[in-house]
């Protein structure tokens, strides 16, 4: 990677942390955005406490360049088939409004690349609330006009916990997807498990031009 200011949003969640480890081995700018800091060791990693509402930040930085977002709401393993009615507002708010007043903010502070997770089956038409809400998201990310940007879809992501250091329901799932995943072929390899290491290793490697949409296949094609 270039020397460029790394600006990430979502360091505090599984997903975000995975990535951060990779960057921390190769960045020397790298600028954590979270509402406190994280309780971590990164050596390359600089905590930045961000206000998600009015988006200030406790430094002044000017000259954005690459934006990772790990960013979205805390889920029970239900809500990605039903998110009740009254937690939809919330929820679009942290997967959706959070993210877009950000990189608006970021393209005028220099930002010019994107690197997002978002989910398979994301689609702004979906009767899923969950998978609608990152439809319009990736839609509205496109009409921002950054030079570059990353989506990653990814399936069910399998966080390589043992059975004793998460909860019992996403265990279960986890042994679910990695026997589907024998069954899904073809057209429906792209809806496979995983596994959260190969996943973050994409995110940081992959930085391709232009706009580009990710999936299974690309995620075990980067060593």
């Amino acid at each position: 990677m270039d020397n460029k200011n790394i600006i990430f949003f979502g360091g505090s969640g599984l997903i975000g942390n995975s990535v951060l480890n990779l960057l921390d081995r190769k960045e020397s700018n790298i600028y954590a955005f979270s509402r406190q800091n994280l309780d971590n060791k990164f050596k390359n990693v600089k905590d930045v406490i961000f206000n998600f509402d009015t988006l200030e930040a406790n430094i002044e930085l000017n000259n954005w360049d690459h934006i990772y977002i790990c960013l979205g709401r805390r889920l029970k393993v239900w809500e990605l088939l039903y998110i009740q009615k009254k937690d939809r507002e919330n929820h679009f708010k942290i997967e959706h409004d959070y993210i877009i007043k950000i990189l608006e903010k970021a393209k005028k502070l220099g930002a010019r690349d994107i690197s997002i997770i978002s989910a398979i089956g994301a689609n702004s038409k979906s009767s899923n609330f969950y998978l609608k809400t990152k439809g319009l998201l990736e839609e509205s990310i496109k009409l921002l006009g950054y030079d570059n940007v990353s989506i990653l879809r990814p399936g069910h992501i399998l966080t390589n916990n043992s059975k004793s250091s998460k909860d019992f329901l996403i265990w279960i799932v986890d042994i679910f997807s990695k026997l589907a995943n024998f069954f899904l072929i073809g057209p429906m390899r792209k809806y496979r498990a995983i596994e959260i290491d190969k996943l973050s290793n994409f995110m940081v490697e992959k930085n391709n031009k232009g706009l580009n949409i990710y999936y299974y296949d690309d995620f075990i094609t980067v060593k």
